[in-house]
């Protein structure tokens, strides 16, 4: 195998549809890594999950994020500062405030009597991987200055060390090395209107998603099913097959 890149950063998402957290070492079963995107915000009335890339409503979930502390659940943190565990019973109240709407939070497929199991509106992927040189290749086809990888949820970022353009796209259908874990590249990332809305720090950019469908057919990254239980940890080198 050949040497193409680092592993830049690893993102978890405990809540799905918000923002998740940064993480140095992360356990990653062939499901995914452990604690991501367990759980999601749905509407109490309907029992439908969170639609921030369908609906308007549910923009503003874009702005919470969400961590998993050591034990117990993962905690859901406001943009006022506060922060509620996710069996605390004020939390509903406060989400309900935040959306104007009845909001809930369900498990998908765990059991746990504690949640009600919610139905993914999506087939998810156990890992999202993008690469430096998409967000550089992005970022001269939109005639941006720079472009931040929150924007697309990646559970990491490679920082590769040769080769231009859309480059991933070329490992569909491979096996690439990331430190001890070895991963089966299944699927390019179809990208939705959720990559040019504003987040925290971040304005609305048009140009981001005009930019993938005009010049990637668009897609920008890749999906990735792990072989086999390893651990990853930011700055672990990367190896592909050609």
């Amino acid at each position: 195998m050949r040497k193409i890149g680092r592993v830049r950063d690893i993102r978890r998402y405990p809540v799905s549809s918000v923002g998740g957290e940064a993480m140095r070492t992360v356990e990653v079963l062939p499901g995914g890594i452990v604690d991501d995107r367990r759980f999601a915000l749905f509407e109490a009335s309907t029992g439908l999950a969170a639609a921030p890339e369908r609906e308007m409503r549910w923009r503003r979930a874009v702005f919470l994020s969400a961590s998993q502390p050591p034990d117990g659940l993962p905690v859901l943190h406001f943009p006022d500062t506060t922060a509620y565990a996710l069996d605390d019973r004020a939390l509903a109240e406060h989400l309900a405030s935040y959306f104007g709407f009845a909001v809930a939070l369900g498990i998908y497929g765990d059991a746990d009597v504690r949640f009600p199991v919610v139905s993914n509106r999506y087939q998810p992927a156990p890992l999202h991987l993008v690469t430096s040189a998409s967000l550089e290749a992005l970022q001269n086809v939109a005639g941006l200055s720079s472009i931040d990888p929150r924007r697309f949820r990646p559970s990491l970022v490679i920082d590769t060390e040769d080769g231009e353009g859309f480059l991933e796209n070329a490992w569909i259908g491979q096996r690439i090395r990331i430190g001890d874990l070895q991963v089966d590249v299944t699927d390019a990332t179809r990208r939705c209107g959720m990559t040019l809305v504003a987040q925290p720090g971040l304005d609305e950019e048009p140009e981001i998603l005009r930019g993938i469908m005009r010049h990637n057919r668009r897609n920008l990254g890749v999906y990735a099913t792990p072989c086999a239980p390893a651990t990853m940890t930011a700055g672990d080198d990367v190896y592909a097959e050609t």
